[in-house]
């Protein structure tokens, strides 16, 4: 018989076309998820197999038929320039509640197409399967803490997926693993979000003043649905003990009037200035440079020594704006 291109063919049923079955590539997916997993079915000699049902079998052995007819197939361009017809259909999967490796077995079954026998077709489609992610949130931070005082912190954890995580263990390590701190997460997500777990943990301060870091960590194991635990680093500044009083007075410089809300900043310490100009801050002896800092102004930084209650005043003078023409009249 001829062709439809006009060459020579063979009849039909003298011999099987083969069905390819593809997949694009799905490498990971999350325990539990749904994802989609997109399968052509083609024959390299161009026939049209938009209409051959194929059968899926989860790693399970769960079977499902996926059901013709299928969208119409796109036409593409085959091995040594034959034209092949594609069907192409999307597949809703969903993954198991295992971690690993998994496999899902596609297949069609021997058929007759466009007068052709065609032969049987298994594809086997390996999908890594792993743990949901968890983040972690630390806020409240006091700064700085006094040496050997106790002090507290928030610390919460997240689930991707949103998951409960009411009672799950989270603690505070210092570098050398040394727990400090250690307790449960709470039933009430922080207020604002949907799933961030959190709890109050407090700790006591080294003996010895310093910058430390330390990791706040969560462990996963217990959950549901498997789950990677995660860790998050912190700096807290520990100082020795207070002995004297700065009071610190910013003004304006051309008017000598006080400015309101600048920052201050005296080494670990922070404050903020009142109405008045003026800010406070308790610290122990010793040299420190004063930073002020306020948006549109410009402020030096003052080199202190303190050795007993002292007043500060530092005039911040505003920044002069920048001129859009200025490139131009150069």
């Amino acid at each position: 018989m001829l062709r439809r291109d006009g060459t020579a063919g063979m009849t039909a049923g003298a011999a099987a076309h083969a069905t390819v079955i593809t997949v694009e590539d799905v490498a990971e997916v999350a325990v539990g998820a749904e994802f989609m997993l997109t399968v052509r079915v083609s024959c390299l000699a161009g026939c049209d197999l938009s209409g051959i049902p194929i059968e899926v079998m989860a790693p399970d052995n769960a079977a499902a038929t996926v059901p013709a007819p299928y969208p119409p197939p796109p036409a593409g361009e085959g091995r040594e320039g034959v034209a092949e017809i594609a069907a192409a259909r999307r597949i809703a999967l969903k993954a198991p509640l295992r971690v690993g490796e998994h496999v899902w077995r596609l297949s069609c079954a021997a058929h007759k197409s466009s007068g052709w026998h065609h032969d049987a077709s298994l594809l086997r489609v390996p999908v890594r399967v792993r743990p949901h992610e968890t983040s972690l949130a630390v806020w409240a931070i006091p700064s700085p803490v006094v040496t050997s005082r106790p002090f507290a912190i928030k610390v919460g954890a997240k689930s991707a997926p949103g998951c409960d995580l009411t009672g799950m263990p989270i603690a505070v390590r210092d570098a050398a693993g040394t727990m400090l701190a250690g307790g449960v997460l709470g039933d009430t997500p922080w207020p604002g979000t949907n799933s961030l777990y959190w709890t109050e943990l407090t700790l006591v301060a080294p003996a010895e003043a310093g910058m430390f870091s330390w990791s706040v960590e969560f462990d996963a194991v217990g959950l549901a649905l498997p789950h990677q635990g995660s860790s998050s680093r912190f700096s807290i500044a520990i100082v020795d003990p207070p002995e004297h009083r700065l009071t610190i007075k910013v003004v304006a410089q051309e008017t000598a009037s006080p400015v309101e809300n600048a920052q201050v900043r005296l080494g670990a310490y922070r404050a903020a200035t009142d109405g008045s100009g003026l800010a406070q801050l308790m610290v122990p002896k010793g040299a420190y440079d004063l930073n002020v800092w306020k948006s549109g102004y410009d402020a030096p930084t003052a080199s202190i020594v303190i050795d007993a209650d002292r007043i500060v005043e530092i005039a911040i003078a505003p920044m002069p704006e920048e001129n859009p023409d200025a490139a131009w009249q150069m």
